[in-house]
């Protein structure tokens, strides 16, 4: 069987090569839109930490969780009136209907060592402090989250990169991120 890197790089590639992507690493991604990504990855990360929570996947390490942080940042930006795009209505639909809690480390694997890795780049060139960026022990907390980690998590990682993609498609359409 592949590792779960090898199952994931060609949406992993996907999505890193977007135009939203690119902007973001730019240093020019003005507030408003900053700030609407911002807002649906709040309302994402809360419902899959909270039910993560809720099946005790996060009691070793609750340090992992991103949604106060990423809070603070969005309040930081103070920008009125975000709403929520489709893929995150959806995305939020998805992870309430998992029942396997197994299957929430794909999520957490794809979003959180996201954070971990590339957002430390991230962190550099967005109009906020990065709060959710910041990690105490981010290479302790990398290592007890890959040993929760398995090979066939590899078809929902993608379901979940597959969301993140939509996420960037739908905001580069919004704002005609070229």
């Amino acid at each position: 069987m592949t590792t779960l890197r090898e199952q994931i790089k060609e949406n992993h590639d996907l999505a890193e090569q977007s135009k939203f992507t690119q902007l973001l690493l730019s240093g020019n991604i003005p507030k408003n839109i900053y700030a609407d990504y911002l807002n649906n990855q709040y309302e994402m990360y809360k419902v899959l930490e909270e039910v993560a929570t809720n099946f005790g996947l996060l009691d070793e390490f609750p340090e992992i969780k991103r949604a106060d942080l990423i809070k603070q940042d969005l309040d930081e930006l103070n920008i009125e009136n975000l709403g929520l795009n489709l893929s995150t209505i959806q995305y939020i639909k998805y992870i309430h209907s998992i029942t396997n809690p197994k299957l929430l480390w794909a999520h957490i694997y794809v979003r959180h060592f996201g954070d971990m890795y590339g957002g430390q780049m991230i962190k550099k060139v967005i109009p906020s402090s990065g709060k959710m960026y910041e990690f105490e022990d981010r290479t302790g907390l990398i290592a007890k989250v890959r040993a929760k980690l398995t090979d066939d998590l590899g078809d929902e990682a993608n379901r979940c990169f597959e969301f993140a993609i939509q996420l960037f498609n739908e905001l580069e359409h919004e704002y005609n991120i070229q």
